[in-house]
């Protein structure tokens, strides 16, 4: 009897461990492994692939800018930076890929896994980074906007205290960036119709909940969003995914007529913020 108890224990623990060998790996099978020589910044790094090397753009996720030729280092920049460096900086990581291989700048894209760290996620979940997707590579942009929630919620890098409610005159329209006049038809070519605002304060403003209206049955209402001091970001008519720089109304026709026309800018409480005439 007691061969067979301890034969009976024997099964169960064999079956427990083929079990948890049967569980996905945090590093997908599909990953291509590589060696984080340098980070460029809080989603950039270069790697070296069997003796090559390459630039690689995080997927799905946008930190503050930190080398960017005309504005000033983005408010959280640098605790990004240093963040990326410590997770990668000198270790073997691992890349997936989505659906593109590449962006315009030659970078490949990847999501990338170092030990048990899945990087894209936890730079979102720490508040280094905001959500920025770009179809086709959206495979885990529910994961990634449920874990930006939890860090505004949680006050976590740049959602923290420091984004007191702004004050009028701080983030405003800015007609020098916006193109209230689409090339062409205006209705065949949204998302070349916009309104730009941009911060003029030296903190980053809190923009979530913020609303945009020409009438008051015409209104955009702000995804959780943080501009930075000194950037901008553009409001298209069209439908895109949204970005760090560039979000978009998803309305079907043109907003904005070519001319004598006003935009209002509100905060969260429905206070006026701004508003800009042509």
């Amino acid at each position: 009897m007691k061969k067979l108890i301890r034969l009976s224990l024997v099964c169960i623990v064999l079956a427990f461990s083929l079990v948890a060998c049967e569980q996905p790996p945090a590093v997908p099978p599909d990953s291509v492994e590589a060696l984080a020589t340098r980070v460029v910044d809080g989603d950039t790094i270069e790697v070296e692939i069997e003796g090559e090397s390459y630039k690689v753009r995080y997927i799905g996720i946008d930190t503050p800018e930190l080398h960017h030729p005309t504005k000033p280092v983005g408010y959280y920049a640098q605790e990004a930076y240093e963040k990326n460096r410590e997770l990668v900086e000198g270790k073997t990581v691992f890349l997936e890929k989505d659906v593109s291989e590449t962006d315009r700048y030659g970078r490949l894209l990847r999501y990338v896994y170092v030990g048990d760290v899945f990087v894209n996620a936890y730079l979102v979940q720490q508040g280094y980074a905001q959500v920025s997707t770009y179809p086709p590579d959206v495979k885990y942009q529910e994961r990634f906007l449920e874990l930006q929630r939890e860090a505004r919620e949680a006050g976590r890098g740049l959602w923290g205290p420091i984004l007191t409610p702004a004050s009028p005159g701080e983030v405003v329209i800015d007609p020098d960036c916006s193109q209230f006049d689409a090339p062409g038809d205006d209705n065949q070519n949204l998302n070349e119709e916009y309104v730009c605002f941009t911060n003029q304060s030296d903190r980053p403003v809190d923009m979530t909940g913020w609303s945009v209206n020409k009438r008051p049955d015409v209104w955009y209402t702000f995804p959780e969003f943080v501009l930075s001091p000194a950037a901008s970001v553009r409001l298209h008519s069209g439908k895109e995914m949204d970005t760090a720089t560039d979000l978009y109304w998803s309305n079907g026709k043109a907003i904005w007529r070519n001319i004598h026309d006003t935009v209002y800018l509100h905060d969260a409480d429905g206070r006026l913020m701004d508003e800009y005439s042509w």
